[in-house]
């Protein structure tokens, strides 16, 4: 937690944490992408292994983009064409800036998009819901 308290005091979104070999390994309660000329990459080790996370993989699948899990160290992060981050509160969620380094062209990605937007549709696909009752 004193990671993102120090990322907020310097006027940050969230903070980053990096495994022992100061690699990326996940935010406090999200998981990290990145799309470098098409392919995806989220980091392998020390990694909450989120549902959202599984879903992307999933996703992929469906729409033949190539994804893998494996280490991302701060330089290709930010040299990443898009970087965009998952939980089950917010789906996939795009990131513009990380520190001072624009993402890509600034805006939401072309695969971000697509993804973001797959992931929403089959909120209404009975397939990938479950209804829980809490009577």
């Amino acid at each position: 937690m004193k990671g993102l308290f120090d990322a907020y005091d310097y006027g940050a979104e969230t903070a980053l944490i990096v495994d022992i070999n100061d690699n990326i390994a996940e935010g406090p309660g999200f998981n990290v992408f990145t799309v470098k000329d098409g392919r995806l990459k989220t980091p392998a080790y020390g990694v909450l292994a989120g549902i959202t996370r599984q879903s992307v993989f999933d996703l992929c699948g469906e729409l033949g983009l190539s994804v893998s899990a494996g280490d991302i160290d701060r330089d290709e992060l930010k040299g990443a064409d898009e970087v965009f981050i998952t939980s089950t509160a917010g789906g996939v969620m795009p990131v513009s800036k990380i520190d001072d380094t624009v993402v890509g062209d600034g805006k939401v990605g072309a695969v971000t998009r697509q993804l973001t937007d797959l992931y929403w549709e089959k909120h209404a696909d009975p397939a990938w819901s479950s209804a829980v009752s809490y009577a």
